[in-house]
């Protein structure tokens, strides 16, 4: 069997019996027009209608594979245990309720192939709230670290990465301080080893976002991210500089909602 050039890793943790935003994800992921990709999904913890249906799609697909340790029910274990089953020289990340643009895999890889100075790439995105379009959030092109200190410039399900870099910092951290900000010590960490990303300035993904505008952190959530922030701005040597932003998310978790999501709408453009 040909080994293929990009390996996709969806972690994915559906206890719901409706399936509509996974299955237009997964639909989203095998119509790329790119198609030399392997497909590898962890589902441990999900509903029998999930599995039922991933097995149906592995069942005719021989791209997908179905990687299911048992015991990987947080995204970061999810996303290692497909990591280390992966073969690909290039990894792609996409969430189970998101949709992927039909030329997203194939502008990222041309992207990426002329600019070797570049470790991972992500796009702009379409935001979609409860089924419906909720503007645009774009990211800087070539973020830099100062880039990161108010929130991540990148969407983790947009990125497109070189192996290596993902290898050479050990992957996704499972430490419980990072569980709901993994992505964002995953990008501290290799910019900390001196790699850098960029995005594409077109719209690549639909990205969706609860009604919520604090969505799905709880407090605690919200100190693991300011744990994470304190101990990657240490490695970084942004301290103590970069102080006031270390606690920026334990600020945002008391500020009210209504606040929050005027900021919010400020940032995406008044939409």
């Amino acid at each position: 069997m040909q080994t293929p050039a990009l390996s996709v890793l969806m972690g994915v943790y559906h206890p719901s019996p409706d399936l509509l935003l996974l299955r237009r994800s997964v639909v989203s992921v095998l119509a790329q027009t790119f198609a030399g990709f392997e497909f590898l999904i962890c589902d441990d913890g999900s509903s029998d209608q999930t599995i039922a249906y991933l097995n149906q799609v592995a069942a005719s697909d021989a791209r997908v594979r179905l990687i299911r340790p048992g015991d990987a029910f947080l995204l970061p274990q999810k996303l290692n245990a497909c990591l280390a089953a992966s073969r690909g020289d290039w990894i792609a990340r996409m969430d189970d309720d998101d949709f992927s643009h039909p030329e997203r895999f194939a502008r990222q890889l041309r992207f990426l192939s002329a600019h070797p100075e570049i470790a991972f790439v992500g796009s702009q995105v379409n935001l979609v709230c409860e089924g419906r379009p909720a503007g645009v959030r774009r990211f800087p092109l070539f973020p830099q670290v100062r880039d990161f200190y108010m929130t991540q410039p990148y969407i983790h399900p947009s990125l497109l990465f070189r192996r290596a870099p993902l290898e050479q910092v050990g992957g996704y951290s499972e430490d419980r301080f990072a569980v709901l900000c993994e992505d964002y010590d995953l990008l501290l960490r290799l910019y900390a080893k001196g790699f850098r990303g960029a995005n594409l300035p077109e719209c690549l993904l639909d990205y969706t976002i609860p009604p919520s505008a604090k969505g799905n952190r709880t407090m605690r959530h919200r100190w693991n991210e300011t744990v994470t922030r304190w101990r990657r701005f240490q490695e970084l040597k942004l301290l103590p500089g970069a102080l006031p932003y270390v606690v920026k998310p334990l600020a945002v978790g008391v500020l009210p909602e209504k606040i929050l999501k005027s900021l919010k709408r400020r940032r995406e453009g008044g939409n």
